[in-house]
């Protein structure tokens, strides 16, 4: 996934903090928001923070091979750290209580959070230990803004353990299942979850699932701050199934092979730009995201049906 990790984490620990949270409302940037909008924002935040670890192959593609293409290298050198100790489960508790007691005790929360670099160094050498400073540093800034803004040490912590537990399992869809209990090696799922043999069906089932929790997020978020859905989808939305014909263009995309698919669908979204005018309002804005994912909707489905036509 790309951005789904961060929209599912605030859709669920926004609902969450609607029910079980405090009924406060907070200021955010000059805005008052429910309580739970923060929660869930910080969720989301947290929820990205384990694929800080891609830093890692950033650094090594300035180590280029000779004949190797930066991006090639790229991903060669992401498979080596990324997926392993900032998607652990057991990271994602020890960090989370880490920086929940540092808002309270500074210097309490710093020894949890330096045993969690230590441990990444004992098991990942200096490497690990880098990634892992990247990762808690980043952990830190994060608990900084949300404690000022005005959550509790209590809210970050929820915010923050179930962001990054939620972060490994919508990894399942596309790649090597990460490492749930790193640093020891335990295994869970030992391959790509792939309900079906047609490698397009995956790449289908994985995109499909990123829109689903994106849509889910936005829903909740919309719902939150009292923003009706079917006044901000334009009908032009529905031009986006103007893409099934890229069924019979793209020679089998699959998940290992998805970036011409993913660089001609997302374009799509352009749609949502049909009737903007030059002064962008806050509705406005609202309106040509949703249209945009609306259009990129349908253009997956129009693609889908074509495909399962022709094949």
């Amino acid at each position: 996934m790309f951005v789904g990790h961060a929209f599912l984490a605030f859709g669920i620990v926004a609902v969450l903090a609607r029910r079980f949270g405090p009924a406060e409302r907070l200021s955010l940037r000059g805005v008052t928001v429910q309580y739970a909008v923060i929660a869930g924002l910080a969720a989301a935040l947290f929820a990205s923070l384990p694929d800080v670890d891609v830093a890692h192959a950033a650094f090594q593609v300035v180590t280029l091979p000779e004949g190797a293409t930066a991006f090639d290298h790229f991903w060669t050198a992401t498979g080596e750290r990324h997926r392993t100790t900032t998607h652990s489960l057991v990271v994602a508790v020890l960090a989370s209580a880490g920086f929940a007691v540092s808002v309270p005790n500074r210097w309490g929360g710093a020894a949890v959070l330096f045993g969690v670099v230590a441990l990444a160094a004992f098991t990942g050498g200096v490497v690990g230990a880098g990634v892992m400073t990247l990762f808690v540093v980043g952990g830190v800034a994060l608990t900084a803004l949300a404690a000022r803004i005005g959550l509790s040490a209590r809210s970050i912590f929820g915010a923050s353990a179930l962001g990054l537990a939620i972060h490994p399992f919508t990894d399942l869809l596309t790649g090597v299942p990460p490492s749930f209990f790193a640093p020891w090696d335990v295994t869970v799922i030992g391959g790509r979850v792939e309900p079906f043999t047609d490698a397009t069906y995956n790449l289908l089932v994985a995109f499909g699932t990123e829109i689903a929790v994106i849509w889910f997020g936005l829903l909740v978020g919309l719902t939150l701050l009292g923003i009706e859905l079917r006044r901000h989808v334009h009908p032009a939305g529905v031009l986006g199934v103007a893409y099934a014909p890229m069924a019979l263009v793209l020679n089998a995309p699959s998940v290992d092979n998805a970036a011409l698919f993913v660089g001609t669908i997302l374009p799509v979204g352009a749609i949502g730009l049909v009737g903007a005018k030059r002064q962008l309002t806050g509705a406005r804005v609202v309106t040509i995201t949703l249209t945009a994912l609306a259009a990129i909707t349908a253009a997956w489905f129009g693609f889908g049906v074509a495909y399962a036509f022709i094949s």
